[in-house]
């Protein structure tokens, strides 16, 4: 008979906290789902589903991670339950290689915040569910993550939740504020609080993020390989900056975040180190859990100097790529392409960031492309519509849309937005965008051979 553990981690379950109250008790954040009966209820129910369906050939290697856990390989079998196996092929890959830089019959493409309140039938759930409810539940999150591929029939679904969802793992809780959105409930002030964050292990984040686990495999399964699906995580400096501001750096300028840093440079250097770890073991299980390319989201990058971006954010996105990358191919998992936002700080870091293990590189509006190319030759860029395009006649859209894809070229490129998606945008708008990219690039590349449009784009 199974153990309990074997049956756990077979099922997609949580393990018990090591920290008993941090998981048990938590007043804010998304950790209390997990105490609710409908969690347990939830969890219950479909593992029975998942037996009966598409964790059937997990149950069939049982014997094989028995056979594992008493050889205490413990990495090879946590790598054997969420195989790719497990999941239905990918029909469409193109985003993918358009990721690793393959030539491709058109461009790709997705958006950032492609999940949200502009879409209809997005709203039948955020007006009926707290935001972080919709996050930490495994069939909504999936819902919301498939949607825009079902409309727009994009290249790639994001999962459906939150870059700070991190943060309760590593000690500080939070929670969104009507009005104000994501608020620290205890910020980190002085170099002394650094005692309250914790260094997080790969068993944390199963323990304490198993429902966006949950969710990637379920949106892997439902996409039925129609798309690629992306995991994400905040960056080391983000994630830092919401610590120490204690709100989002819209109405602050991260003016706290930033003292902190010219302060104590060296305790936000190991404050950095810490964070660093924590995103590194995040991504590395969303891959296990079925994410198929992960995208590093740096959205305070704007808020440092380009002298302060050197110091204390490139180092560390830097390690995260190499890293993630060491650990999918130490532990046997899918060496999925690696994607970094630096949102507004196109135009100084990219340099910095072309010399890197990222293979690609998302822009902001704020950067020309041809510029970009020159500057990064060596990557494949994603990007880069102004947002505000996408609030303009049809017609509009699709000239500027063709303009951005005659400086990027058809090749060693994913189509997107210099930012996001808005909530006050009109999905008629936002599907003229996406079709237009399919339709002018697969007319590019039907009268210029690929391999001569990705001499272009590299040129």
């Amino acid at each position: 008979m199974a153990s309990p553990l074997i049956a756990l981690l077979l099922f997609g379950g949580a393990l018990p906290s090591a920290h008993g109250s941090r998981v048990t008790s938590s007043t804010v954040g998304v950790r209390r789902t997990f105490n609710s009966m409908a969690w347990r209820k939830f969890m219950s129910l479909n593992r029975k589903e998942r037996a009966s369906n598409r964790d059937q050939s997990r149950v069939q290697k049982l014997g094989e991670v028995h056979e594992s856990l008493q050889r205490g390989s413990m990495l090879k079998v946590l790598a054997s339950l969420n195989s790719e196996e497990s999941f239905p092929a990918l029909k469409n890959d193109l985003l993918i290689r358009a990721a690793r830089g393959e030539n491709v019959e058109k461009v790709p493409v997705w958006m950032h915040r492609q999940a949200g309140r502009y879409l209809p039938e997005f709203r039948n759930f955020s007006d009926r569910f707290p935001f972080m409810h919709r996050c930490s539940t495994p069939e909504i999150a999936t819902r919301l993550t498939i949607q825009p591929v079902e409309r727009f029939g994009l290249d790639a679904a994001i999962i459906f939740s939150d870059i700070l969802v991190l943060l309760p793992v590593l000690g500080v809780e939070w929670g969104m504020v009507k009005g104000k959105g994501p608020v620290v409930s205890e910020p980190i002030n002085t170099p002394e609080d650094l005692v309250r964050i914790r260094s997080v292990t790969p068993t944390d984040i199963r323990n304490e993020l198993g429902y966006v686990m949950e969710a990637l495999r379920r949106s892997r399964t439902e996409l039925d390989g129609k798309a690629a699906l992306i995991g994400f995580s905040g960056a080391p400096w983000t994630l830092m900056g919401y610590m120490v501001q204690g709100e989002g750096a819209k109405s602050t300028a991260a003016v706290k975040a930033k003292g902190f840093m010219y302060q104590f440079p060296e305790a936000s250097h190991e404050f950095m180190s810490t964070i660093t770890d924590a995103v590194v073991h995040y991504l590395v299980e969303q891959v296990r859990s079925g994410a198929q390319m992960v995208q590093v989201f740096d959205s305070w990058a704007g808020e440092l100097t380009p002298e302060m971006y050197a110091e204390f954010s490139t180092p560390y996105l830097k390690q995260v790529a190499t890293r993630v990358k060491q650990e999918l191919k130490d532990q046997g998992l899918p060496e999925v392409p690696v994607s970094l936002f630096p949102k507004g700080a196109s135009s100084h870091a990219l340099a910095a960031l072309a010399d890197s293990d990222y293979d690609v590189i998302s822009l902001d509006e704020f950067i020309d492309p041809i510029k970009a190319r020159q500057i990064a030759p060596n990557k494949v860029l994603q990007g880069n519509l102004d947002p505000s395009v996408l609030y303009l006649p049809p017609n509009v859209i699709q000239g500027e849309t063709r303009k951005m894809i005659d400086k990027f070229g058809t090749q060693r490129y994913i189509a997107n937005l210099g930012y996001a998606v808005d909530k006050s945008m009109d999905p008629d708008l936002v599907g003229a965008f996406a079709e237009e990219v399919h339709r002018y690039s697969e007319e590019i590349n039907q009268l210029v051979p690929a391999e001569t449009s990705s001499e272009m784009a590299t040129a």
